[in-house]
C-alpha cells in the first residue's frame, strides 16, 4: 500500500504579495535601493516581474497530467528502486521537509523519481530546473506542477538573486518538499560533476534565518541501463554544439522511449539534516555564517549518491571491453577480465544491481545485446567464437556506462599506480612511499573525483593496500614484494579508472609547456587546441583511448592548472613549474601503462 504524505500543495498565486509584504522583505528591496542607487518603487516592479516569472504552483489537472506523462516517457524502463526506502523517507517527511538532490544523467531523471514517489504518496517536489526547458507545452504544464524555472546564469543580478533565495525561504516556511540536480547539468561524461552551490546556499540561508522544522537533504542516485542522450552527449564532448531544447527536440526524444532500455535504477542515500550541520559548522569555526556550510554539505551529498550508486551490467560489459589495445574479445576473455572485479566488488560488500552469473552470463547477457542493439558495441559471429568490441567512434558512450563504477574503484587505481612507483625507486619506506604517491594523485584528480578528508582518505588508502598485499606494513615485505603479490590479485584498473583522465591532463600539460610564459591564457580556445592535438594523437596512436579526447577533462586539467599558478602570465618561474607539471604526467602516464602491460598479459593466459 502506498504510504500517504500529508504534504499540501501551493495552489494559490499570490505568494508574491505575501513575500513583498513581509518586513523582511521590505529591508531587503530597502537595501537593494541604496546598492544599486535606484527608486524603491523600480525595485519593487522589477521584484514583481521577477517573482512571476518564477512563480509556479500545483493544480490538480497539472499534477495528474504530469504524471501519467512521467510514467509514459518513462516506459522504456522497468523501474527498480526499493520501495522500503521510500517508506522510510517517507516517515522522515512527517516531521521534516525533505529536499531531494538527485545526480543528474538524464532529462527523465526527474520523471523517474516522480513515478517513484507517486506510488507512495507524496505530492509533486517544488523541482528547481534550468529555464531552457520551459518551452511550450512542457513548462506550461510542469510550471503548473510546481516546477520553478530559472536562469541559468544570474550571478550579477542583484534583485533576481533576492527574489529567488525570497521564495525559497517562502517554500521552506510553507513546508514544501523541494528537488534540485546538484551538477548543474547532465554529467558528460558518466561520472558526477563538481556541485553547483549557488541554491544550497540559498537554501542554508533561508534555514538558517527562520528555522522550524526540521529540513533533510536526501541524495539521490538515477541511473540506466541505456540512454538514448549519450551519443549526442558524447559528441558534445568532442567539440560538437549541443542542440537547443524545443518542441521538435521533444517528439524526437519521445519516439526514443518506444524502445525497451532495460532498467532505470533509483537509490536513496542517507538523510542529511541541515540543523544537525550548520550546529557542526558553527562548533567547529566558531562562525554563525552559515555558508561555511555549504561545501561541506554539498560534498557530503556526492559522497552520499557515490555510496549508494549501484554497480550495473552495462558497467562491467563496458569495463571488460574498453581499453584492452582495440582488440576484440570472447566471451572467455571477457571473463577473465569481469571475474577477479567481481571477487573485489564482493570483498568490498558492494551493491550489484542484479545477480552476475559469469557460468550462463547471467545478468550480463541483456546488457550485452542492448549495448550491441544500440551500435556501442559490435559483434562478429563468423569464427570459431563470437567475438565482441567497441564499435569505431563510439568508446565515448561506453566510456559513459563504465564511468557510473570507476568511483567504487578509485582507490585501487591509485593504489596500483602507487605501487608501480614503489617498485620502480624502491624506497626504504616502502609505507611512506605508497602513501605520499597516493596523495599526490589524489591532489592531481581532486577535480575529478570527491576524495575524504585526510585521515579518513589514509584509511582507505592503507584498507585497500592490506587487502591485495596482506602484511604490507610489516617490515620483512620489501619493495621487491610488490608487483609479484599484486599479479596474484589478478584485477588491474588503473589504465581503465584514471588512464583516460591522466592521458588527457597530460595533453593539455604538455600544450600549456609549449605556450609563452607572457602569453595570457584563452581557456576556450586551449580546450578546442587540447580537442584538435589529443584527436590527431588519437589517430596517431599516442594514446590509448579516444575517451581523453573530452571537453570536460581538459577543462578539469585547467583547473588544476590555475590552482597550481601555471595560468597566470608573467609568474615566478612559470616555465620551469610547467615542464614539471607535463613531466608529472607522463611519469605518471608510464606507471599505468606498466598496469596496462599486467593486464594485456594476465588477458591473453
Amino acid at each position: 500500500m502506498p504510504t500517504h504524505v500529508d504534504r499540501r500543495g501551493i495552489h494559490h498565486t499570490d505568494f508574491s504579495d505575501e513575500i513583498m509584504d513581509s518586513e523582511k522583505f521590505q529591508r531587503t528591496m530597502a537595501e537593494l535601493a541604496t546598492a544599486t542607487d535606484r527608486s524603491i518603487a523600480d525595485i519593487e516592479s522589477e521584484c514583481k516581474e521577477d517573482f512571476e516569472e518564477i512563480a509556479s504552483t500545483q493544480r490538480d489537472w497539472a499534477v495528474s497530467t504530469w504524471d501519467k506523462l512521467s510514467r509514459w516517457l518513462g516506459r522504456a524502463y522497468k523501474l527498480d528502486v526499493d520501495d522500503e526506502q521510500i517508506a522510510r523517507i517517507a516517515e522522515l517527511n512527517e516531521n521534516s521537509t525533505l529536499v531531494f538532490l538527485p545526480n543528474h544523467r538524464s532529462y527523465l531523471d526527474p520523471l523517474i523519481l516522480r513515478s517513484a514517489l507517486e506510488k507512495h504518496g507524496f505530492p509533486p517536489n517544488h523541482v528547481l530546473g534550468g529555464v531552457n526547458l520551459s518551452f511550450f507545452p512542457m513548462g506550461s504544464i510542469a510550471r503548473r506542477n510546481g516546477t520553478v524555472f530559472i536562469r541559468r546564469e544570474f550571478k550579477d543580478d542583484d534583485v533576481y538573486k533576492a527574489c529567488l533565495k525570497a521564495y525559497m525561504g517562502y517554500l521552506v516556511d510553507e513546508e514544501q518538499n523541494m528537488e534540485w540536480y546538484i551538477e548543474g547539468g547532465r554529467t558528460r561524461t558518466g561520472k558526477l560533476r563538481p556541485p553547483r552551490m549557488g541554491i544550497l546556499s540559498y537554501l542554508l540561508d533561508a534555514f538558517d534565518k527562520d528555522a522550524g522544522k526540521d529540513v533533510l537533504i536526501v541524495p539521490v542516485f538515477v541511473g540506466y541501463d541505456q540512454q538514448y542522450e549519450v551519443g549526442a552527449i558524447s559528441a558534445e564532448e568532442q567539440g560538437a554544439k549541443k542542440s537547443p531544447e524545443s518542441i521538435s527536440w521533444l517528439i524526437k526524444f519521445a519516439r526514443a522511449q518506444t524502445v525497451r532500455r532495460g532498467r532505470a535504477h533509483l537509490r536513496f542515500g542517507e538523510p542529511l539534516s541541515v540543523s544537525d550541520a550548520l550546529a557542526e559548522t558553527r562548533e567547529s569555526t566558531d562562525s554563525d555564517d552559515a555558508r561555511l556550510a555549504v561545501p561541506k554539505i554539498a560534498f557530503e551529498v556526492m559522497h552520499r549518491i557515490n555510496q549508494v550508486t549501484p554497480i550495473m551490467p552495462s558497467a562491467l560489459v563496458t569495463f571488460g571491453l574498453l581499453d584492452n589495445e582495440d582488440r576484440a574479445m570472447t566471451a572467455d576473455e571477457g571473463r577473465r577480465v569481469i571475474e577477479p572485479l567481481l571477487r573485489y566488488i564482493e570483498a568490498r560488500g558492494l551493491d550489484l544491481s542484479e545477480d552476475i552469473d559469469l557460468a550462463d552470463y547471467g545478468g550480463l547477457y541483456d546488457a550485452l545485446r542492448t549495448l550491441e542493439r544500440e551500435g556501442v558495441i559490435r559483434r562478429y559471429t563468423g569464427g570459431v567464437e563470437d567475438v565482441y568490441w567497441i564499435a569505431e567512434n563510439r568508446a565515448h558512450e561506453a566510456a559513459f556506462y563504465r564511468n557510473t563504477l570507476i568511483h567504487h574503484l578509485i582507490n585501487r587505481a591509485i593504489v596500483e599506480v602507487a605501487l608501480v612507483r614503489v617498485s620502480q625507486e624502491k624506497p626504504a619506506d616502502i609505507v611512506e612511499a605508497s602513501w605520499e604517491e597516493a596523495v599526490r594523485l589524489r591532489d592531481v584528480l581532486k577535480y575529478e573525483f570527491f576524495f575524504p578528508r585526510t585521515r579518513e582518505y589514509a584509511g582507505e588508502i592503507a584498507a585497500e593496500v592490506e587487502l591485495e598485499l596482506p602484511g604490507w606494513e610489516d617490515e620483512t615485505f620489501s619493495a621487491d614484494d610488490v608487483i609479484p603479490t599484486l599479479k596474484r590479485s589478478r584485477l588491474y584498473v588503473a589504465h581503465r579508472v584514471i588512464g583516460p583522465f591522466l592521458e588527457a591532463y597530460g595533453v593539455l600539460a604538455d600544450r600549456l609547456e609549449l605556450r609563452a610564459d607572457s602569453e595570457e591564457i584563452d581557456r576556450e580556445e586551449m580546450i578546442l587546441e587540447c580537442i584538435g592535438v589529443a584527436q590527431a594523437r588519437w589517430y596517431q596512436k599516442e594514446l590509448h583511448s579516444p575517451e581523453s579526447i573530452s571537453r570536460d577533462l581538459f577543462s578539469g586539467a585547467l583547473q588544476l592548472a590555475d590552482n597550481r599558478g601555471l595560468l597566470t602570465p608573467g609568474a615566478p618561474n612559470l616555465k620551469e613549474r610547467r615542464e614539471e607539471f607535463a613531466q608529472e604526467f607522463r611519469d605518471a602516464i608510464c606507471r599505468v601503462d606498466v598496469i596496462r602491460a599486467f593486464a594485456v598479459e594476465e588477458e591473453e593466459i
